[in-house]
This record gives C-alpha cells, structure tokens and sequence, in this order.
C-alpha cells in the first residue's frame, strides 16, 4: 500500500526508462502524468505519438467501462442473466450454471468456464455462440478463470443493446469528452462483433487520458466500484487482485493490461498515470520486470517497509477477518469425477488457527492439515510424502491452500474451496511435472 504522496522528479523518470532500456525491453512508448498532465513521453521509431497500436487485453478494461455507460442508462443491471439476453444462441437445454451466471460474474472472471470458449482461428464458428454452446465446468461466481470470451461477449451485448459498435458508443458517451482519438478503432471477429476481448488500436495517449479520467470518478461511481479488488487471481491468494475486468496488480492500485507490455497503471495517493506499450511476446518474466520496475524506481521510498523476518516457505496472508460461510465439520458429496473424489470437506479450531481439509478419493479417506499464518506439517495422502501446508480466508466465502511438497517431489499442490449456500466448488491446480495429476481441475458438490 503506497502510504507518501509526493511529486515526481525528471530523474525518477530518466532511470525509470534507462532501466527498462538497460533490460533491452523493446518499448514502443513511455507515458507519465501527474495530476492530469503530461510530464514525459517517450517514443521508439518507428512508433509515434499519432500511431495506432494493438492493446490486446486493454480491451476488456473498456469493455468495462461500456458495460458501466449501461448500467447508468439503466439499460442493464449487474445481476442480469446473461442468457436472457442472448435467446438465439442458447442450446436446447440450458445448464443450469449457465443459466445462472450474471453479468456480475463475468465482469469478475467467474463465469462457469474454465478458459476461453471460443477458437480464435475459426470462421465458421461464433464466437459469441460458442459461449452458451460450451459445456460449463463448475458453478459461476465462484472462482477466478481469465475468459476472453467472457468480455467479448459483454462487448456484443454492448452492441446489441446500443445498435453501435462498442468504441463509438463510448465515444458519444465518455471518450470524445476526454480527448480520445477518433482514428481508434476495435478490430471485429469473423461475424461482425468487435473483439471485447482484445481487438482495441489506440494510441498510448488515449490510455492516459483514460487513467486519468478514471482517477476523477466519485466514490460510487460504476468506476470506483469496477477498480475495488473483487477477485483474487492467484490460487496461492498471493498478491493480484481483479475488479470488473479492471486488474490491481498491488494494493491502492489499479491498471489495464495487455499482452506484450501494454500497461497502463493508475496510483490514486499520487494521483499519477503511468503507460507503456511494447512487444515483449516470447520474453519469459519482461512484463512483471516491467512492473517492478514502476514501484522500484518510481515509487521509490513510497511504500512501507515490512520488517517481518521471513524464516519459513512462504505462508498464505489472511485477506477476509470477518466470519466465513464454511459449515465447518460438514462432508460436502461430490459430483461423479475422473479421479473418483466422492466427498469434501474442513474442519478448523479457532484457538490454535490449525485446520484440516479432509476428502475420500476411490474409498481412502485422507486428511491434510494447515495453519492459519503458519504452516502446519504432515504428510501427503497416498503419495506418503512430507508436506507443509498455509490456508487464509479470500473473502466470506473462499478459502485457499497452499501445501508444499518437502521432501523427494520439490513442487505445491494449490486448492482454492469455495463455500455457498448451493454447496462447494474446488479448484486445484499443482506444480509437479510427472505426478499428481488428479489434483488438476475442479471438484463440484
């Protein structure tokens, strides 16, 4: 959390574009402004001011705002159905997560998919079909799965409910008022719908104005509510948090992304608006390098320092202090599954913050425990492998568990449960390469 507001200095801002170019980060453009006025820019040849770049998935964070320019027409509501919007693509008969999901969801990244629905090559099928076509895999608003097809279809209901192509409703509407360049365009899919998802050609100062825009919105505003931290993206609960379709990589922060290097990144306590784009495809780590690089020299000095003595692997950070909806104790049945995991549940002690989550996997039985702000030792079912193992509360609802693998296997088996009244959703992924397999995927009950 940054906690000092300060003006920026020309040599913060020299170094900051001598480090990237010193990592050989192949840049298009550099952007800074401070309280709402330019104070650097930077181009590589042949880039320009005036030219157009890809912004890949910047798009999903105007989508979000177009979703918003609806909401305050009172043209939707956030807790609509999607499905009720789209009668024509729906399949004979409708799954019931699917028929669920709200607006809400999708803007969350928690619709009932597990990745992107659509075949970006394909010609012949649409894209905004193949949405309600797919086989959902777990209930929606539950969990955190980053779904292009999600924001491309949000960008067609836009279309649909507006008669306009998305940008140049939110030209009429909000961009035309801040500046925004009228050569923009969004690219279309095989059908005719814009790419929501990722299709946006702007210039690097039509991200600014935006951030810069987006900095001035009232508390309540669909703004301020899309740029709070909603979602947690990491299955570690690590840092990274999503709003709607709007990223806050770190704490009093919020930004849009996109593949390659195109990042816009808002600080409110400074009220300053950082931009880059570039082509960093195939650079393992460049765009995180390029992140670090923001808060290590340009915000220098501006966060707190943590003077926790860190001594053991690292231990999950309780996010949620309020009281989670688990039904603690409770074995929750499962849907039938490949690796024949019947039932789920956790059982916790208040006193010692220790906690056991506990499933039968082809009729064995097997238990791991954790500990709230530390680890908790044992062994891994089956497998009879050493472990540690941290759990912390996301939110009223979901509970993350990091185990580590301490002996032969040197990896981490994540879990991600989330509780609801309709039942559990569990996500697992794990980092071993030949072993664990069943612990990939979801589990429903």
């Amino acid at each position: 959390m940054i906690d000092k507001m300060r003006e920026l200095t020309d040599r913060q801002m020299q170094d900051f574009v001598r480090v990237l170019e010193k990592r050989r980060v192949p840049l298009h453009s550099v952007l800074i402004a401070q309280h709402g006025k330019l104070i650097f820019e930077k181009y590589y040849a042949p880039y320009c001011r005036n030219k157009l770049q890809r912004m890949f998935s910047v798009t999903k964070s105007f989508t979000s705002l177009a979703i918003g320019l609806l909401e305050q027409e009172g043209k939707i509501s956030l807790q609509d159905h999607i499905c009720d919007y789209f009668p024509e693509f729906l399949p004979g008969v409708v799954h019931p997560w699917l028929a669920e999901m709200t607006i809400e969801n999708m803007l969350k990244m928690q619709t009932c998919h597990n990745m992107t629905t659509y075949n970006k090559t394909s010609t012949t099928e649409n894209w905004v079909r193949s949405f309600f076509q797919t086989e959902p895999t777990h209930r929606p608003g539950t969990l955190f799965m980053y779904d292009t097809s999600s924001s491309h279809v949000l960008c067609a209901l836009v279309e649909k409910l507006t008669g306009k192509k998305m940008l140049d409703y939110m030209k009429d509407k909000l961009l035309r008022q801040i500046g925004f360049s009228e050569e923009s365009y969004i690219l279309e899919d095989p059908f005719g719908t814009s790419m929501g998802g990722s299709g946006l050609m702007a210039t690097p100062e039509d991200l600014l104005r935006t951030g810069c825009m987006m900095l001035k919105q009232e508390k309540g505003s669909y703004v301020a509510r899309a740029t709070e931290p909603r979602t947690a993206t990491q299955l570690d609960g690590a840092d990274g948090w999503y709003g709607y379709m709007i990223p806050i990589p770190m704490e009093g922060t919020f930004g849009m992304m996109g593949m390659g290097g195109q990042m816009m990144l808002a600080f409110p306590e400074m009220d300053l608006v950082v931009v880059t784009t570039a082509d960093t495809q195939g650079m393992v780590g460049v765009e995180q390098l390029m992140q670090n690089a923001v808060t290590e020299v340009l915000l220098k000095d501006c966060f707190p320092e943590n003077d926790v003595e860190k001594t053991t692997l690292p231990v999950l950070r309780t996010v949620f202090e309020g009281k989670p909806c688990a039904d603690y104790g409770k074995k929750y049945p499962l849907l039938r599954n490949k690796y024949g995991f019947t039932w789920c549940g956790v059982t916790f002690s208040e006193e010692d913050q220790k906690g056991v989550l506990s499933y039968e996997m082809e009729g064995r039985e097997c238990q791991i425990p954790f500990g709230i702000g530390h680890l908790e030792e044992g062994e891994f079912p089956i497998y009879k492998e050493k472990c540690a193992s941290s759990g912390a509360w996301i939110d009223q609802h979901t509970l993350f568990i990091l185990c580590w693998l301490i002996g032969e296997s040197v990896a981490s088996i994540r879990f991600r449960l989330y509780f609801s009244e309709d039942g559990l959703t569990v996500h697992m992924n794990k980092t071993e390469e030949t072993k664990y397999n069943e612990y990939m995927g979801f589990l429903n009950s």
